[in-house]
């Protein structure tokens, strides 16, 4: 009798891993896969906060601690903000829209990324207030059938960062009567 009650418990224990098992490779179409590396000039950031925005709304707030990444899950069809934020750095933002056909076959939803924050100190003696714009927008790509940035918008966005940290070190050598 024992035998017979070990072998129903196996089995049931086997047939509830099998059933999570197909549902973790066939993938949810119910969310998207977040994961971001952040970092300044090559360095890793510490004490990297967060913060996901649906509709301007604060939807999540991940505190990434000892590491420069992290991994998250979005939720599908609508609109967010992904804002980067460390002590004695600036703030980075980008939108993310992610609305997905209704046909889209079964599989999984991801979008990968790196993002470079300026600390304070590198923009010193400018206006900052540029910042405040996303620098890139992320959407579902049909032909593709994956996330995707929008290359000339974030191209655009690039140069106009660039321009800002040539100003501040220019700034900064004129501050220090350097030429």
């Amino acid at each position: 009798m024992k035998s017979v009650k070990l072998v129903f418990r196996y089995t049931l224990v086997v047939a509830f891993l099998m059933l999570f098992k197909v549902d973790v490779i066939a993938g949810s179409l119910d969310n998207l896969e977040l994961k971001g590396v952040i970092f300044n000039n090559k360095s890793r950031v510490k004490d990297v906060v967060v913060n996901i925005y649906d509709h301007n709304k604060l939807f999540e707030r991940i505190e990434v601690k000892a590491s420069n990444r992290f991994i998250t899950n979005l939720p599908l069809n609508t609109i967010l903000t992904i804002e980067i934020t460390a002590p004695n750095f600036h703030a980075k933002r980008f939108v993310m829209d992610t609305t997905v056909p209704n046909k889209l076959k079964k599989s999984k939803l991801k979008y990968d990324f790196d993002i470079d924050i300026f600390s304070e100190e590198e923009l010193a003696n400018v206006n900052t207030s540029f910042l405040d714009f996303p620098v890139g927008l992320v959407s579902f790509d049909r032909k593709r059938k994956a996330f995707h940035r929008n290359k000339k918008y974030t191209n655009r966005m690039k140069k106009a960062y660039l321009k800002l940290w040539a100003e501040s070190q220019a700034a900064n050598r004129q501050a220090k009567g350097l030429k």
